[in-house]
């Protein structure tokens, strides 16, 4: 009897699986009606950004480009042009487990990714803008949030903060 009933708890276990992630394909497709696609939930302007309301996002931003939102961090200025910088975000930013890279119509001012949580792979979007800073410098933008859920555990800002270090150390 007491085998009949794991057996029994095993299967309804299975079946309840395979519904949550048949649920979770509809999330994402509705999702994906709303703002883009099935990953994504289009690009941001950094400059008319508004901070959700939810704890499930994560801002870095100078405080002249993003007037209308308080970011976690200020952000700081790197002794490089634009286009370097550029390629040192996405070399970090490729660098990390299931992160992609989101296709953009040109001319393409943001560099776009999308990255999935390591169990229940639900995808967080992250934007990108890169700033010239004068005299050969530059700044960056990130914003990084997540599709599905209400709350992230901080790992939009986890992953801002692991981005901003590696950007840190020395190429």
């Amino acid at each position: 009897m007491r085998m009949l009933l794991l057996t029994v708890a095993a299967l309804a276990a299975c079946a309840l699986g395979a519904v949550l992630i048949g649920a979770r394909q509809q999330v994402y497709a509705r999702l994906a009606r709303l703002g883009g696609n099935d990953r994504d939930m289009g690009p941001i302007d950094f400059a008319t950004l508004r901070r959700r309301s939810s704890p499930n996002d994560a801002l870095v931003c100078p405080s002249d480009r993003c007037p209308f939102a308080r970011p976690d961090h200020e952000a700081k200025i790197y002794d490089m042009p634009p286009a370097e910088l550029s390629a040192r975000v996405t070399q970090v930013a490729l660098a990390e487990p299931d992160t992609h890279a989101l296709p953009c119509d040109p001319p393409c001012r943001l560099l776009r990714y999308v990255q999935y949580s390591r169990l229940m792979r639900f995808p967080d979007t992250i934007d990108v803008e890169v700033l010239p800073a004068g005299d050969g410098r530059s700044t960056i933008a990130i914003y990084s949030r997540s599709l599905v859920g209400y709350g992230d555990f901080g790992v939009n800002r986890a992953r801002i903060e692991r981005w901003l270090a590696a950007l840190d150390k020395a190429p």
